[in-house]
């Protein structure tokens, strides 16, 4: 079959895949980080499944890439992620647990013309989008958590039950959590505090049913848990859109404009004759200073009032493309 035939992008993936919604709306969906549903049907997976075989537990023992397993101490927690190759990943299947193929677009070659057509419709650069197929036996899922990443899923062959909330307590994280651990990132207990009002989950959730065809795009930081439903494995994939944020553009910029004076490359100690100190606090405290007064500053305003103009404050309904 001819790549181009391989798979639905040219008519433009998003319109494919959210064909009640189109291209324009979930763009629009995107930036505002607000949830949407759509189906294209089974056919657009027609390509997809040319391009690589689906059955279910042959998909684990074969990939030879790294296969993460989600482990759980029960229904609505977390235990570990550990990652096995795939022979190891099979038997973990057959004993009921969730598994992630990394890096699924290596050995499925569609699926890397879907990232491809992703990044040129959302204009994002390709080293930021990656794939992985999400395989789950019977009744098995994931925990309620929230991601880092904006994610486009599309079902391929069972059928999987979602349940979504709108994160309210939290815009833009830049970490994973999962509801209810006592583990919370270094980087994300800057800003994020579990427990605290609005922090938590809703006790009401949506409920979505996935059937192949079906898609879902979910903005990094809403609450999703999933479950295969009725009685087959499910196989979806996860087109994972990791943007980097501003503070990381802004990050990167300063560091290659720091280098460029000697003093700024020099190694960060004082060393008199008595002794050495590491970031000598005083200059720190000038650092942090700096940091206040560019955080309360003209650039400082000018990116809040891009983000606000592109992100709606308060998200939306689910905007159904079915």
């Amino acid at each position: 079959m001819a790549e181009e035939e391989a798979h639905p992008v040219k008519g433009g993936v998003l319109s494919v895949l959210f064909p009640g919604a189109g291209a324009e709306e979930v763009r629009k969906a995107f930036a505002e980080g607000r949830r949407i549903t759509g189906s294209g049907g089974p056919e657009i997976l027609d390509g997809m499944k040319d391009s690589v075989a689906f059955e279910a537990r042959a998909m684990v023992q074969r990939h030879p890439h790294g296969v993460r397993l989600h482990l759980t101490r029960s229904a609505d927690r977390y235990r570990a992620d550990i990652v096995v190759d795939g022979g190891q990943g099979a038997a973990f299947f057959d004993d009921g647990v969730s598994v992630n193929l990394e890096e699924f677009d290596r050995v499925c070659p569609a699926a890397g013309l879907w990232l491809d057509a992703l990044a040129e419709e959302l204009g994002v650069p390709r080293r930021f989008l990656g794939c992985s197929a999400f395989v789950s036996p019977v009744g098995s899922g994931l925990p309620l958590h929230f991601d880092d990443k904006d994610v486009v899923v599309v079902q391929v062959s069972g059928v999987k039950r979602w349940r979504l909330a709108d994160n309210t307590g939290l815009r833009h994280p830049t970490a994973n959590y999962a509801a209810g651990s006592r583990y919370v990132s270094r980087e994300l207990a800057g800003y994020y505090r579990p427990g605290s009002p609005g922090a938590e989950p809703p006790r009401h959730l949506d409920t979505v049913d996935l059937r192949p065809g079906d898609a879902l795009f979910l903005p990094r930081g809403h609450w999703h848990g999933t479950e295969a439903h009725e009685q087959a494995p499910s196989v979806s994939l996860s087109f994972g859109i990791a943007t980097p944020s501003w503070s990381a553009v802004f990050l990167e910029r300063l560091r290659l404009r720091l280098l460029t004076a000697d003093h700024w490359r020099a190694p960060a100690l004082r060393l008199d004759s008595n002794h050495g100190r590491f970031a000598p606090a005083d200059l720190v405290r000038r650092m942090d200073e700096a940091i206040s007064d560019l955080m309360s500053g003209e650039l400082d305003r000018a990116l809040a009032e891009e983000i606000t103009a592109g992100r709606a404050p308060d998200p939306a309904a689910d905007v159904s493309g079915r």
